[in-house]
Parts: C-alpha cells; sequence; structure tokens
C-alpha cells in the first residue's frame, strides 16, 4: 500500500498536529498527509535529513514531557526505537528519579519562552547504564502562534571526573614518553662520548706518538739547516694533536661523564666541581650526607640530578660571577635534594620567566618528569640558590 506524502509540521506549518509514524522512515516526529504540491517541501526534507543524520538527540516534546518525536540518534543513545517512545513520557522512561524534577523545571522554563542551554542531565538507556546529556530546549510554534511542542537537543558530554581521569592518564602517557627520550638521548649520549674517547682520542694518540718518534729520528741524524725549520714544524703539530686530544677528551665527558657510570653520582658530582674550580678559580665545596656517600641511586636520578648540577655551574660561571659555590646533597624520606648556592650577583625575576631561559625550563622537566620539582629564587648582589628534590621511588618507574 502507497502511504500518502507527510509533512513535518514545525513553525511554517498551518495544519493542525496529528501525530503518526512513517513505516517508511523510522525518523519518528509529527507528520500530516498534505497534498503533492507544497511550498515548504524542501523544508520538509531538510528537516528529515537532520532527524536521520544528526548525531545529537532532537525530541519534540510536550510540556508534560510526552514524547511526539524521536530521532535515529535518541534511538541510539537510550536504546529505545521510535515505535517503543512515541507517546511515553520521556521523563518516566528515560531519566532517574532524581534528575526528573530538574528537567520537568526546564521544560517549564522552556514553555513560557525561554531558551534552556546547556543544561546537563543523565539519560537512563534501555539497558540501565546512565550518559550524560547537555540539552538545548526551545519552543516550536505553528504559523498562528500555537504551541506546537518542545524541541529538545542533546548531545553527549563526558563527565567532569571522566575528563579529570582522561587528562590525567594523558599527562601519565607524555611523561612516560619524554622519559623514555630523555634515556634515548642519555643512552646516545653515552655511545657518542665512548666513540670519542676510543676511536677519535686513541687515533690521536697514535698520531702524537707517530710524531714524536719522527722528531726523535730527525734529531739523531745530521742536521742541516732545513731539519731545524722541520722539527720546530712536528713540534707544533705534536702541540696542535695535544690541544685536539684535550677538546676531544673534554667534549666526551661533557656528553657523558665515564665517572658517572662507573663510580656514581657522589665522585662524578665531586669531578664536576673540581673542573668548575680550575676554569674559573672560584672555591667550589660539596657537601654530601653521609648515607648518600655509600649508596648508589637509580641511574635515571642521578642521571637527571648530574644534568641539573651541570646547567645550574654553567650558568654561574656565565653568569653570576661569584666566588664561592656551594653544592648540597641529601636525603630525607625517600627524597634526594640537590641544593646549589652562590655569592654571586642573584638571578633576576625577569629571567626567571623570560620564555627564552631554555636552561631553567630543562632543569625544571627533568625534575618533573621523574615526580619531583625544581626551584630557583636570586637576590641581587647576595647571590642564587637552586633546589632540586626527586623521590627515589618514582625512579624506579619504567
Amino acid at each position: 500500500m502507497k502511504h500518502p506524502r507527510t509533512h513535518l509540521i514545525t513553525a511554517s506549518s498551518s495544519p493542525a498536529p496529528r501525530r503518526g509514524l512513517s513505516k517508511n522512515n523510522r525518523t519518528a516526529a509529527i507528520y500530516a498527509p498534505m497534498p503533492d504540491t507544497l511550498p515548504w517541501e524542501p523544508i520538509e526534507h531538510c528537516y528529515r535529513a537532520l532527524l536521520e543524520t544528526s548525531s545529537s538527540a532532537i525530541l519534540l516534546l510536550s510540556p508534560e514531557s510526552i514524547i511526539l518525536g524521536w530521532s535515529r540518534a535518541s534511538e541510539a543513545l537510550s536504546g529505545w526505537i521510535a515505535d517503543e517512545s512515541l507517546g511515553h513520557s520521556y521523563v518516566e522512561l528515560c531519566l532517574p528519579m532524581a534528575a526528573r524534577e530538574p528537567f520537568l523545571r526546564e521544560l517549564a522554563q522552556a514553555t513560557a519562552g525561554s531558551e534552556v542551554r546547556g543544561f546537563e542531565s543523565p539519560l537512563r538507556t534501555r539497558t540501565g547504564s546512565q550518559t550524560m546529556l547537555s540539552w538545548n530546549i526551545s519552543r516550536v510554534l505553528g504559523t498562528r502562534g500555537n504551541l506546537i511542542g518542545l524541541m529538545a537537543i542533546g548531545h553527549a558530554v563526558a563527565p567532569h571526573t571522566q575528563t579529570e581521569e582522561t587528562l590525567q592518564l594523558a599527562h601519565t602517557r607524555l611523561c612516560e614518553e619524554a622519559r623514555r627520550t630523555q634515556r634515548a638521548t642519555e643512552e646516545e649520549r653515552r655511545r657518542i662520548a665512548r666513540e670519542l674517547h676510543d676511536e677519535f682520542g686513541q687515533a690521536l694518540t697514535g698520531l702524537k706518538f707517530d710524531l714524536t718518534w719522527f722528531g726523535m729520528k730527525l734529531t739523531q741524524s745530521p742536521v742541516p739547516p732545513a731539519i731545524t725549520d722541520l722539527l720546530e714544524k712536528i713540534q707544533a703539530m705534536s702541540g696542535s694533536v695535544d690541544a685536539l686530544l684535550e677538546s676531544v677528551r673534554a667534549t666526551a665527558a661533557s656528553l657523558r661523564p665515564a665517572m658517572l657510570d662507573d663510580l656514581g653520582l657522589v665522585p662524578a658530582l665531586e669531578c664536576l666541581a673540581t673542573t668548575f674550580h680550575h676554569r674559573t678559580g672560584a672555591r667550589c665545596a660539596i657537601d654530601v650526607a653521609r648515607e648518600l656517600s655509600a649508596t648508589q641511586l637509580p641511574p635515571e636520578m642521578s642521571t637527571a640530578l648530574f644534568r641539573i648540577a651541570q646547567e645550574l655551574l654553567t650558568n654561574v660561571m656565565r653568569h653570576a660571577a661569584a666566588s664561592q659555590v656551594h653544592i648540597r646533597l641529601s636525603q630525607n624520606n625517600g627524597i634526594v635534594t640537590l641544593e646549589v648556592t652562590d655569592n654571586g650577583s642573584g638571578i633576576n625575576r625577569e629571567r626567571m620567566t623570560s620564555p627564552h631561559s631554555f636552561g631553567l625550563r630543562g632543569m625544571q622537566e627533568r625534575a618533573s618528569l621523574l615526580g619531583g620539582h625544581f626551584r630557583i629564587v636570586g637576590t641581587p648582589g647576595v647571590g642564587t640558590t637552586a633546589t632540586a628534590s626527586v623521590p627515589v621511588a618514582k625512579c624506579f618507574v619504567p
């Protein structure tokens, strides 16, 4: 049997509303038989397409919450098909008891002419589970201003607790990836440092021996005038090789000090302090808690604290003009703290908050990735104190 053409009654529709359901169209809205050609048919098709394709739940309700229209998305979200929901109270069918009265209040406001925007209400599905929806509710009027119903459009929103959990999970994953990247970086530094020390260091040492042997051979033979210039050239080349060899060793140590891997954090810090003193002439004292002197800290913690100390001493050398530096390493309640104090010019707030202070941000990130924190304060003309604290337990997380 061929069904008559139908028309979705909206504010532009003049006929009186009549409830019905097209068997060929599961989008249950209000329909009435219409003539074959009508000027508002394009509008009807737009509404049908909206009801069919929208991912938001679209309802047509009476002021008492009786369901007059039920979209495809409403079926998907609730589990109730149009045939089962039309004519029933939405409040009784789909809302838990605690949410019924607030929803009816919003319907009353919409009936009075106030538009409802962003009203959150849980939808109870056919299986008993709940989904939080954010509703926009407004009136649908006929051409004579008569109330046809209330159009309610709802889309699913994540509860605040779920959003927080999702953000926390994303932050945890981001930290894990950053830590893996940091470990990979340190491993690459270790490889390059070993390559520089073993390959380039040995090659330069061999070249140094060859130049020494060549010079000795020349001095043992009769010395014509031209050989004197040759010996001077050999000595100059030997000096260049010495300088290059020292540079390679310093670069390898800067990339990844072998002492940090072989002996641990405390000897590496002592070596760092000695190197700082030789380069600047400033006194650099180091004070290590007794329990840490004989303790082998986790490699990831040792690396992070060493890099922070290295960056802090570099900053002192470049900016502070300090004559004394004090490094302290202590442990309390499972938290290892590195403190570096100098008597230099004192860091100012502009530099601490500058987006170009990559060194400071790097130290903050190193401590944060291990569940710790980094803090730096400065007093002009007095000096600067920087503190990095890291919990030991966090350093065993893979």
